[in-house]
């Protein structure tokens, strides 16, 4: 593979963009080793400029959705610890992480919509130790039976899978992003794995606003019911920039971009932020900060159509190049 080499003039060794933000839960007041389950009706609770959603039935006691918990048990099976990151503690270390069940979207009270950075991942306990382990209801990851122990069809090659869905102001998807919280599916069985730390999941790739999230859980574990594996995971630290200024054509009226269609070296000119470049199939291949001018250095990219993101304080701007 030909290597990529570009030289940004001015760099910046780092740079921090005013608009962003991390979501990480802290804000939620809660006693050690308890939770917030919605239990109040509100419908849901506000962290920063994102609405979790949130559903509690008073008659049966059951909540989907989205809760705030502080738990830190990991050796507990069963339903009566589903409040649990099988982490036992939250992203970076912190205190405070989201448990999601069954259903549950994430709002943006943003009107211009906000631009993803990334998000923390992991599975739950009761998640966790029910493939591991299996239960009542739900088979043992690896194993050619199911709960009941009959054959499944599966030969043990099993899969728990989350899909990060990204909405539009119509609440239409734009993209997502598939995340393996346990695969069993490897040549080699000591490959196979049950997600017990934070994975930090990268969704910078989708470049257009994004006004919601909405999740989907997928298991090789299902019977006529549904789905066997408990779906739950956990979630935390959800970085993202504010789309606070200008829209995509007020942004590219102040940055200068040629030439276009490029070949040796591309130009860009005016603001300063944060460059990243991908080819067509929404691979990154340069990434970087600038300020005000810089010089990319490539030629060795084949031919063909590429987008240009550059996000700052004032917005986001995409452009399609050509080579």
């Amino acid at each position: 593979m030909k290597k990529i080499y570009f030289s940004i003039s001015l760099l910046m060794t780092s740079l921090t963009i005013q608009a962003q933000q991390t979501i990480g839960f802290e804000g939620v007041q809660l006693a050690s080793e308890s939770y917030f389950n919605g239990s109040f009706g509100t419908g849901g609770f506000i962290e920063d400029v994102a609405l979790f959603e949130n559903y509690y039935d008073q008659d049966y006691f059951y909540w989907s959705g989205f809760s705030v918990s502080n738990i830190t048990d990991i050796t507990t099976a069963g339903y009566s610890n589903q409040y649990a990151a099988f982490t036992g503690i939250g992203g970076d270390n912190s205190t405070n992480y989201a448990v999601y069940a069954s259903t549950g979207k994430v709002i943006f009270t943003e009107n211009k919509g906000v631009h993803l950075s990334s998000i923390q991942v992991s599975n739950t306990t009761y998640a966790a130790l029910s493939m591991r382990d299996g239960d009542a209801y739900a088979k043992q990851f690896g194993s050619s039976n199911d709960a009941n122990s009959v054959p499944d069809g599966t030969n043990g090659e099993d899969f728990f899978k989350l899909w990060i869905v990204a909405l539009d102001a119509d609440n239409a998807r734009i993209d997502s992003v598939e995340v393996f919280l346990a695969d069993y599916r490897f040549a080699d069985n000591n490959e196979d794995y049950i997600l017990d730390s934070w994975l930090t999941v990268d969704l910078s790739a989708i470049t257009a606003p994004v006004y919601g999230l909405d999740f989907k859980l997928e298991s090789s574990d299902v019977s006529s019911w549904g789905m066997n594996t408990p779906a739950y995971f956990a979630l935390d630290n959800l970085i993202f920039n504010k789309n606070v200024g200008l829209n995509n054509a007020d942004l590219e009226a102040k940055v200068s971009i040629y030439p276009n269609p490029f070949q040796g070296q591309l130009t860009i000119k005016g603001e300063s932020g944060k460059i990243e470049l991908f080819d067509a199939s929404g691979n990154l291949i340069i990434a970087n900060d600038y300020v005000n001018y810089a010089i990319l250095n490539v030629e060795e990219l084949a031919q063909g159509s590429y987008i240009l993101k550059i996000s700052n304080e004032q917005g986001v701007l995409t452009k399609k190049l050509i080579k």
